[in-house]
Protein backbone atom coordinates (compact mmCIF):
# COMPACT_ATOMS: atom_id res chain seq x y z
CA UNK A 1 0.00 0.00 0.00
CA UNK A 2 1.47 3.43 -0.94
CA UNK A 3 2.54 5.57 1.96
CA UNK A 4 0.46 8.53 3.10
CA UNK A 5 0.79 11.60 0.94
CA UNK A 6 3.06 14.26 2.38
CA UNK A 7 0.35 16.87 1.89
CA UNK A 8 -1.87 14.74 4.15
CA UNK A 9 0.71 14.33 6.88
CA UNK A 10 2.98 11.61 5.52
CA UNK A 11 6.69 11.74 4.78
CA UNK A 12 7.75 13.37 1.52
CA UNK A 13 9.10 11.02 -1.11
CA UNK A 14 12.10 13.27 -1.71
CA UNK A 15 14.03 15.43 0.75
CA UNK A 16 17.30 16.07 -1.09
CA UNK A 17 17.42 19.09 -3.42
CA UNK A 18 17.50 18.97 -7.20
CA UNK A 19 20.31 20.59 -9.16
CA UNK A 20 20.72 24.29 -8.49
CA UNK A 21 20.52 26.97 -11.16
CA UNK A 22 22.39 28.75 -12.59
CA UNK A 23 25.47 26.61 -13.17
CA UNK A 24 28.86 28.33 -13.33
CA UNK A 25 32.55 27.57 -12.94
CA UNK A 26 35.96 29.08 -13.61
CA UNK A 27 34.99 29.97 -17.16
CA UNK A 28 32.58 32.66 -15.99
CA UNK A 29 35.16 33.97 -13.51
CA UNK A 30 37.79 34.20 -16.24
CA UNK A 31 35.42 36.13 -18.50
CA UNK A 32 34.50 38.54 -15.72
CA UNK A 33 38.14 39.11 -14.83
CA UNK A 34 38.89 39.81 -18.49
CA UNK A 35 36.19 42.48 -18.58
CA UNK A 36 37.24 43.92 -15.22
CA UNK A 37 40.86 44.42 -16.19
CA UNK A 38 39.95 45.82 -19.61
CA UNK A 39 38.31 48.89 -18.00
CA UNK A 40 35.79 48.62 -20.83
CA UNK A 41 32.60 47.49 -19.14
CA UNK A 42 29.58 48.93 -20.93
CA UNK A 43 27.82 48.48 -24.25
CA UNK A 44 29.39 51.50 -25.94
CA UNK A 45 30.96 51.60 -28.47
CA UNK A 46 28.30 49.33 -29.96
CA UNK A 47 28.79 46.51 -30.54
CA UNK A 48 31.64 46.37 -28.04
CA UNK A 49 34.45 43.78 -27.86
CA UNK A 50 32.70 41.00 -25.92
CA UNK A 51 29.37 41.82 -27.58
CA UNK A 52 30.92 41.29 -31.00
CA UNK A 53 32.46 37.98 -29.90
CA UNK A 54 29.27 36.73 -28.26
CA UNK A 55 27.08 37.78 -31.19
CA UNK A 56 29.28 35.90 -33.65
CA UNK A 57 29.34 32.76 -31.49
CA UNK A 58 25.59 32.78 -30.88
CA UNK A 59 24.78 33.41 -34.55
CA UNK A 60 26.96 30.48 -35.54
CA UNK A 61 25.31 28.21 -32.98
CA UNK A 62 21.82 29.12 -34.18
CA UNK A 63 22.78 29.08 -37.85
CA UNK A 64 21.86 32.75 -38.31
CA UNK A 65 23.75 35.31 -40.37
CA UNK A 66 23.51 38.02 -37.72
CA UNK A 67 22.93 38.30 -33.97
CA UNK A 68 22.37 41.50 -31.97
CA UNK A 69 22.72 41.42 -28.15
CA UNK A 70 20.13 43.43 -26.19
CA UNK A 71 19.27 44.21 -22.59
CA UNK A 72 16.48 41.61 -22.33
CA UNK A 73 14.19 39.29 -24.22
CA UNK A 74 11.49 41.93 -23.83
CA UNK A 75 13.57 44.63 -25.50
CA UNK A 76 14.56 42.14 -28.21
CA UNK A 77 10.90 41.68 -29.12
CA UNK A 78 10.21 45.41 -29.05
CA UNK A 79 13.23 46.22 -31.23
CA UNK A 80 12.40 43.42 -33.67
CA UNK A 81 8.90 44.77 -34.23
CA UNK A 82 10.15 48.34 -34.59
CA UNK A 83 12.77 47.19 -37.10
CA UNK A 84 9.91 45.77 -39.18
CA UNK A 85 8.15 49.13 -39.05
CA UNK A 86 5.30 48.02 -36.76
CA UNK A 87 3.65 51.12 -35.33
CA UNK A 88 0.49 52.96 -34.35
CA UNK A 89 -2.72 51.41 -35.67
CA UNK A 90 -1.11 48.07 -36.54
CA UNK A 91 -1.97 44.64 -35.14
CA UNK A 92 0.41 41.89 -34.02
CA UNK A 93 -0.86 38.33 -33.50
CA UNK A 94 0.51 36.68 -30.35
CA UNK A 95 -0.38 33.45 -28.51
CA UNK A 96 -2.69 33.64 -25.53
CA UNK A 97 -0.33 31.50 -23.46
CA UNK A 98 3.04 33.17 -23.00
CA UNK A 99 4.74 35.66 -20.72
CA UNK A 100 3.32 39.20 -20.84
CA UNK A 101 6.43 40.53 -22.63
CA UNK A 102 5.31 39.02 -25.94
CA UNK A 103 2.16 41.13 -26.00
CA UNK A 104 3.83 44.11 -24.33
CA UNK A 105 6.23 44.41 -27.28
CA UNK A 106 3.31 45.21 -29.58
CA UNK A 107 1.95 47.84 -27.18
CA UNK A 108 5.43 49.38 -26.93
CA UNK A 109 5.12 49.99 -30.68
CA UNK A 110 1.63 51.46 -30.14
CA UNK A 111 0.20 48.43 -31.92
CA UNK A 112 -2.66 46.24 -30.73
CA UNK A 113 -1.82 42.66 -29.68
CA UNK A 114 -4.33 40.13 -31.03
CA UNK A 115 -4.55 36.95 -28.95
CA UNK A 116 -4.60 33.65 -30.82
CA UNK A 117 -5.54 30.39 -29.14
CA UNK A 118 -2.99 27.65 -28.63
CA UNK A 119 -2.71 24.00 -29.53
CA UNK A 120 -4.10 21.54 -26.98
CA UNK A 121 -1.16 19.27 -27.71
CA UNK A 122 1.70 21.62 -26.75
CA UNK A 123 0.41 25.09 -25.75
CA UNK A 124 2.08 26.73 -28.77
CA UNK A 125 0.18 29.11 -31.04
CA UNK A 126 -2.50 27.41 -33.17
CA UNK A 127 -1.98 28.18 -36.89
CA UNK A 128 -5.72 27.80 -37.57
CA UNK A 129 -6.48 30.42 -34.94
CA UNK A 130 -3.86 32.69 -36.52
CA UNK A 131 -5.53 32.40 -39.92
CA UNK A 132 -8.88 33.49 -38.52
CA UNK A 133 -7.39 36.60 -36.88
CA UNK A 134 -5.52 38.11 -39.84
CA UNK A 135 -6.81 41.51 -40.97
CA UNK A 136 -5.52 44.30 -43.18
CA UNK A 137 -3.89 45.76 -40.04
CA UNK A 138 -1.84 42.63 -39.23
CA UNK A 139 1.85 43.51 -39.52
CA UNK A 140 3.55 40.63 -37.67
CA UNK A 141 2.94 37.21 -36.11
CA UNK A 142 4.89 36.17 -33.01
CA UNK A 143 4.93 32.40 -32.42
CA UNK A 144 6.30 31.44 -29.01
CA UNK A 145 8.24 28.21 -28.57
CA UNK A 146 6.86 27.10 -25.22
CA UNK A 147 8.43 24.96 -22.49
CA UNK A 148 10.23 22.42 -24.64
CA UNK A 149 7.91 22.51 -27.66
CA UNK A 150 8.39 24.39 -30.91
CA UNK A 151 5.51 26.09 -32.69
CA UNK A 152 4.42 24.59 -36.02
CA UNK A 153 6.89 26.52 -38.13
CA UNK A 154 5.87 24.71 -41.31
CA UNK A 155 2.27 25.92 -41.08
CA UNK A 156 3.23 29.36 -39.81
CA UNK A 157 5.78 29.89 -42.59
CA UNK A 158 3.09 29.05 -45.13
CA UNK A 159 0.73 31.60 -43.56
CA UNK A 160 3.53 34.17 -43.53
CA UNK A 161 4.23 33.66 -47.23
CA UNK A 162 0.57 33.61 -48.26
CA UNK A 163 -0.22 36.90 -46.52
CA UNK A 164 3.22 38.60 -46.69
CA UNK A 165 3.22 38.97 -42.90
CA UNK A 166 6.63 38.50 -41.21
CA UNK A 167 7.20 36.02 -38.40
CA UNK A 168 9.10 37.08 -35.30
CA UNK A 169 9.99 33.93 -33.37
CA UNK A 170 9.92 34.24 -29.58
CA UNK A 171 12.65 31.76 -28.67
CA UNK A 172 13.06 32.83 -25.03
CA UNK A 173 12.66 29.27 -23.73
CA UNK A 174 14.74 27.36 -26.27
CA UNK A 175 18.20 28.73 -27.18
CA UNK A 176 19.89 26.18 -29.43
CA UNK A 177 16.75 24.30 -30.47
CA UNK A 178 16.40 23.16 -34.07
CA UNK A 179 13.36 22.55 -36.24
CA UNK A 180 14.07 20.40 -39.31
CA UNK A 181 17.81 20.86 -38.61
CA UNK A 182 17.53 24.66 -38.72
CA UNK A 183 18.03 26.74 -35.61
CA UNK A 184 15.03 28.49 -34.14
CA UNK A 185 15.14 32.21 -34.74
CA UNK A 186 16.01 31.63 -38.42
CA UNK A 187 12.63 30.49 -39.74
CA UNK A 188 11.07 33.95 -39.83
CA UNK A 189 12.25 37.51 -40.37
CA UNK A 190 13.72 37.74 -36.86
CA UNK A 191 14.18 35.63 -33.74
CA UNK A 192 14.26 36.83 -30.13
CA UNK A 193 15.95 35.18 -27.15
CA UNK A 194 16.08 35.78 -23.40
CA UNK A 195 18.93 35.23 -20.94
CA UNK A 196 16.92 36.08 -17.82
CA UNK A 197 17.77 34.25 -14.59
CA UNK A 198 15.65 31.13 -15.13
CA UNK A 199 16.47 30.55 -18.81
CA UNK A 200 18.61 27.64 -20.13
CA UNK A 201 21.54 30.03 -20.52
CA UNK A 202 21.65 33.13 -18.38
CA UNK A 203 23.49 36.24 -17.32
CA UNK A 204 20.72 37.26 -14.94
CA UNK A 205 19.28 39.45 -17.69
CA UNK A 206 19.92 39.95 -21.38
CA UNK A 207 18.50 39.13 -24.79
CA UNK A 208 19.41 38.50 -28.41
CA UNK A 209 17.93 39.14 -31.84
CA UNK A 210 18.81 36.93 -34.81
CA UNK A 211 18.19 37.61 -38.50
CA UNK A 212 19.53 36.77 -41.94
CA UNK A 213 18.46 40.13 -43.39
CA UNK A 214 21.25 42.77 -43.58
CA UNK A 215 18.80 45.67 -43.58
CA UNK A 216 16.99 44.37 -40.47
CA UNK A 217 20.36 43.80 -38.77
CA UNK A 218 21.33 47.41 -39.40
CA UNK A 219 17.99 48.70 -38.14
CA UNK A 220 18.19 46.58 -34.98
CA UNK A 221 21.73 47.73 -34.28
CA UNK A 222 20.61 51.35 -34.60
CA UNK A 223 17.50 50.88 -32.45
CA UNK A 224 19.48 49.39 -29.55
CA UNK A 225 22.16 52.10 -29.79
CA UNK A 226 20.06 55.26 -29.38
CA UNK A 227 19.39 55.52 -33.12
CA UNK A 228 23.06 55.83 -34.14
CA UNK A 229 24.26 54.68 -37.52
CA UNK A 230 27.48 52.75 -38.03
CA UNK A 231 29.82 53.66 -40.89
CA UNK A 232 28.51 51.79 -43.91
CA UNK A 233 24.90 51.40 -42.74
CA UNK A 234 22.51 51.86 -45.67
CA UNK A 235 19.01 51.50 -44.18
CA UNK A 236 16.51 54.19 -45.11
CA UNK A 237 15.17 56.89 -42.84
CA UNK A 238 16.07 58.03 -39.33
CA UNK A 239 15.22 55.78 -36.38
CA UNK A 240 14.45 56.85 -32.84
CA UNK A 241 16.28 54.29 -30.74
CA UNK A 242 17.12 53.77 -27.09
CA UNK A 243 19.95 52.34 -25.01
CA UNK A 244 19.21 48.61 -25.16
CA UNK A 245 22.90 47.61 -25.30
CA UNK A 246 24.12 44.56 -23.39
CA UNK A 247 27.05 45.14 -21.01
CA UNK A 248 30.41 43.46 -21.48
CA UNK A 249 29.89 41.68 -18.14
CA UNK A 250 26.80 39.93 -19.46
CA UNK A 251 28.40 39.09 -22.79
CA UNK A 252 31.35 37.52 -21.02
CA UNK A 253 29.15 35.37 -18.79
CA UNK A 254 27.05 34.32 -21.78
CA UNK A 255 30.11 33.26 -23.76
CA UNK A 256 30.83 30.80 -20.94
CA UNK A 257 27.18 29.77 -20.73
CA UNK A 258 27.06 29.13 -24.47
CA UNK A 259 30.11 26.88 -24.26
CA UNK A 260 28.30 24.77 -21.65
CA UNK A 261 24.89 24.76 -23.37
CA UNK A 262 25.33 21.83 -25.83
CA UNK A 263 26.20 19.31 -23.10
CA UNK A 264 23.41 20.54 -20.84
CA UNK A 265 20.96 20.39 -23.74
CA UNK A 266 21.80 16.77 -24.50
CA UNK A 267 21.65 15.77 -20.84
CA UNK A 268 18.24 17.35 -20.30
CA UNK A 269 16.86 15.86 -23.50
CA UNK A 270 17.92 12.35 -22.41
CA UNK A 271 16.31 12.92 -19.02
CA UNK A 272 13.14 14.21 -20.69
CA UNK A 273 12.85 11.01 -22.74
CA UNK A 274 13.06 8.94 -19.54
CA UNK A 275 10.54 11.21 -17.82
CA UNK A 276 8.09 11.02 -20.72
CA UNK A 277 8.18 7.25 -20.63
CA UNK A 278 7.69 7.07 -16.87
CA UNK A 279 4.92 9.65 -16.56
CA UNK A 280 3.18 8.32 -19.65
CA UNK A 281 2.61 5.02 -17.84
CA UNK A 282 0.52 6.75 -15.14
CA UNK A 283 -3.21 6.90 -15.84
CA UNK A 284 -4.40 10.47 -16.20
CA UNK A 285 -0.99 11.99 -17.00
CA UNK A 286 0.16 12.75 -20.55
CA UNK A 287 3.59 14.24 -21.14
CA UNK A 288 3.75 16.64 -24.10
CA UNK A 289 5.24 14.58 -26.93
CA UNK A 290 8.39 15.60 -28.76
CA UNK A 291 7.55 16.66 -32.31
CA UNK A 292 9.61 14.49 -34.73
CA UNK A 293 10.46 17.66 -36.68
CA UNK A 294 12.40 18.93 -33.64
CA UNK A 295 15.94 17.82 -34.43
CA UNK A 296 17.49 19.39 -31.33
CA UNK A 297 15.31 19.61 -28.26
CA UNK A 298 15.89 22.27 -25.61
CA UNK A 299 14.09 21.98 -22.27
CA UNK A 300 13.08 25.09 -20.35
CA UNK A 301 10.07 23.54 -18.64
CA UNK A 302 9.07 19.89 -18.90
CA UNK A 303 5.34 20.18 -19.55
CA UNK A 304 2.78 17.45 -18.97
CA UNK A 305 -1.01 17.43 -19.02
CA UNK A 306 -3.32 16.21 -16.28
CA UNK A 307 -6.66 14.65 -17.20
CA UNK A 308 -8.65 15.51 -14.08
CA UNK A 309 -11.43 13.05 -14.89
CA UNK A 310 -9.11 10.10 -15.54
CA UNK A 311 -6.85 10.92 -12.59
CA UNK A 312 -9.71 11.51 -10.19
CA UNK A 313 -8.40 14.75 -8.68
CA UNK A 314 -7.99 18.33 -9.84
CA UNK A 315 -4.80 19.48 -11.51
CA UNK A 316 -4.36 22.09 -8.80
CA UNK A 317 -4.46 19.52 -6.00
CA UNK A 318 -2.15 17.23 -7.93
CA UNK A 319 0.41 20.03 -8.27
CA UNK A 320 0.16 20.94 -4.59
CA UNK A 321 0.69 17.30 -3.64
CA UNK A 322 3.73 17.01 -5.93
CA UNK A 323 5.31 20.01 -4.24
CA UNK A 324 4.69 18.48 -0.86
CA UNK A 325 6.50 15.33 -2.04
CA UNK A 326 9.58 17.46 -2.78
CA UNK A 327 9.15 17.99 -6.53
CA UNK A 328 9.00 21.62 -7.75
CA UNK A 329 5.93 21.70 -9.95
CA UNK A 330 3.99 24.59 -11.46
CA UNK A 331 1.04 25.26 -13.72
CA UNK A 332 2.53 27.35 -16.53
CA UNK A 333 1.63 30.85 -17.66
CA UNK A 334 -1.87 32.24 -17.31
CA UNK A 335 -3.41 33.62 -20.52
CA UNK A 336 -1.74 36.99 -21.10
CA UNK A 337 -5.00 38.92 -21.28
CA UNK A 338 -5.75 37.73 -17.71
CA UNK A 339 -2.29 38.41 -16.34
CA UNK A 340 -1.70 41.08 -13.70
CA UNK A 341 1.45 41.92 -15.67
CA UNK A 342 -0.66 42.89 -18.70
CA UNK A 343 -3.39 45.18 -17.33
CA UNK A 344 -5.92 45.70 -20.09
CA UNK A 345 -7.20 48.81 -18.31
CA UNK A 346 -3.79 50.49 -18.67
CA UNK A 347 -3.66 53.70 -20.76
CA UNK A 348 -1.04 52.16 -23.07
CA UNK A 349 -3.21 49.17 -24.02
CA UNK A 350 -6.36 51.30 -24.33
CA UNK A 351 -4.55 53.71 -26.65
CA UNK A 352 -3.11 50.87 -28.76
CA UNK A 353 -6.62 49.48 -29.24
CA UNK A 354 -8.02 52.93 -30.04
CA UNK A 355 -5.35 53.58 -32.65
CA UNK A 356 -6.20 50.25 -34.28
CA UNK A 357 -9.84 51.26 -34.48
CA UNK A 358 -11.09 49.11 -31.61
CA UNK A 359 -12.74 49.84 -28.28
CA UNK A 360 -10.98 47.87 -25.57
CA UNK A 361 -14.24 47.61 -23.61
CA UNK A 362 -15.92 45.84 -26.53
CA UNK A 363 -13.12 43.46 -27.46
CA UNK A 364 -14.00 39.79 -27.09
CA UNK A 365 -11.10 37.38 -26.66
CA UNK A 366 -11.93 33.75 -27.34
CA UNK A 367 -9.14 31.33 -26.42
CA UNK A 368 -10.86 28.29 -24.85
CA UNK A 369 -7.90 25.93 -25.20
CA UNK A 370 -5.54 28.31 -23.40
CA UNK A 371 -8.16 28.77 -20.66
CA UNK A 372 -8.60 25.04 -20.18
CA UNK A 373 -4.88 24.29 -20.17
CA UNK A 374 -4.23 26.95 -17.54
CA UNK A 375 -7.21 26.20 -15.33
CA UNK A 376 -7.31 22.42 -15.48
CA UNK A 377 -4.59 20.61 -17.41
CA UNK A 378 -1.07 22.00 -17.63
CA UNK A 379 1.68 21.17 -15.18
CA UNK A 380 5.42 21.68 -15.52
CA UNK A 381 8.76 20.90 -13.91
CA UNK A 382 11.68 23.36 -14.35
CA UNK A 383 14.65 22.41 -16.52
CA UNK A 384 17.21 22.27 -13.71
CA UNK A 385 15.43 19.19 -12.35
CA UNK A 386 16.70 17.35 -15.44
CA UNK A 387 20.35 18.28 -14.95
CA UNK A 388 21.01 15.61 -12.33
CA UNK A 389 21.06 11.85 -12.68
CA UNK A 390 18.50 9.13 -13.36
CA UNK A 391 17.55 9.03 -9.67
CA UNK A 392 16.25 12.58 -9.92
CA UNK A 393 14.03 11.69 -12.88
CA UNK A 394 12.86 8.50 -11.19
CA UNK A 395 11.92 10.47 -8.07
CA UNK A 396 9.69 12.75 -10.15
CA UNK A 397 8.02 9.70 -11.67
CA UNK A 398 7.66 8.01 -8.28
CA UNK A 399 6.15 11.13 -6.75
CA UNK A 400 3.60 11.40 -9.54
CA UNK A 401 2.74 7.71 -9.21
CA UNK A 402 2.36 8.09 -5.44
CA UNK A 403 0.02 11.05 -5.78
CA UNK A 404 -1.98 9.35 -8.54
CA UNK A 405 -2.40 6.22 -6.43
CA UNK A 406 -4.03 8.26 -3.65
CA UNK A 407 -6.02 10.55 -5.92
CA UNK A 408 -9.40 9.72 -4.38
CA UNK A 409 -8.12 10.43 -0.88
CA UNK A 410 -6.50 13.66 -2.08
CA UNK A 411 -9.70 14.77 -3.82
CA UNK A 412 -11.75 14.26 -0.66
CA UNK A 413 -9.28 15.82 1.77
CA UNK A 414 -9.71 19.17 3.48
CA UNK A 415 -6.38 20.76 2.58
CA UNK A 416 -7.11 23.86 4.61
CA UNK A 417 -7.25 21.88 7.86
CA UNK A 418 -4.05 22.28 9.96
CA UNK A 419 -1.94 19.11 10.17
Amino acid sequence: MPSTLAILGGLPLRTRPFSTWPVFDAREREQLDDVLTSSNWGGFPSPNRKATEFAAAFAAYQGARFAIPTTSGTSALEVALKALGVGAGDEVIVPAMTFAATAYAAVACMARPIFADVSAANACIDPESVKRLITRRTKAIIPVHYGASLADLDALAEISRAHSIPLVEDCAHVPGARFRKRGVGTHGALGCFSFQSTKPMTAGEGGMITTDDPDLEQRCQSLINCGRRRPGDTFEGPLMGANYRMTEWQCGILLAQLARLPEQTERKSRAAARLREGLGAIKGISPVARDPRVTREVIYAFVFLVDESALGVSRNRFVRAMRAEGVPCGVGNDPVYRSALFPRESPAYLKACELAGASAARITIDCPVAERLFEHAMAAVPHECLLGDDRDVDDIIAAAAKVASRAAELAAANLDKPR
